[in-house]
């Protein structure tokens, strides 16, 4: 049931590691997936959301399904792996509530195509810093990822979603 506004949403853990989360941490992170994406699934405008359960082979996250992975954990841009990152982590239950409130204001609403010419959903909290993509994979769109904006992020964001909107007659809510 949609909420009035995203002020309820906080972090899951005060004292989530910034190395690793501990392994109830963990255990609680994937229910979360789990219920939201798997057990419930959720539907945006006639689509489901759907996710890649591929299992990872990622050392601290291994048998975990890929999307959770990629969810909770950034590329590094020394060693081009994934690694662990907390913020991420701990935000993951803020994913499916974004995605059922995205008619509110605060969430802004685009679509772009990436390097492949695919199309994708982006769903931007600028509030929150926070940033939900979603891949169409027809006939459902693919949770790809999520994660905190930065400032660079916030730039490309808002050039894009003014493209968008420019392209558009009227602004569209999904």
């Amino acid at each position: 049931m949609p909420q009035e506004d995203l002020e309820y949403l906080e972090v899951l853990f005060e004292d989530l590691d910034i190395d690793r989360p501990t392994s109830e941490q963990l255990f609680e992170m994937y229910g979360y997936f789990l219920n939201d994406f798997v057990n419930n699934p959720l539907i945006i405008n006639g689509k489901q959301i759907i996710v890649n359960n591929a299992r990872s082979s990622h050392p601290l996250f291994r048998g975990k399904m890929e999307t959770f992975v990629h969810v909770i954990t950034r590329k590094s841009g020394y060693t081009n792996k994934r690694q662990y990152d907390r913020d991420r982590a701990n935000r993951i239950h803020w994913i499916r509530p974004i995605l059922e409130n995205a008619s509110l204001p605060d969430v802004l609403f685009f679509e772009k195509e990436n390097d492949e010419r695919v199309n994708q959903h982006f769903y931007w909290c600028p509030r929150l810093e926070f940033v939900i993509i979603l891949r169409e994979m027809s006939p459902d769109l693919l949770l790809l990822t999520a994660f905190c904006v930065d400032n660079d992020n916030k730039k490309n964001f808002k050039k894009w979603y003014t493209e968008y909107l420019g392209h558009k007659k009227t602004p569209l809510r999904k």
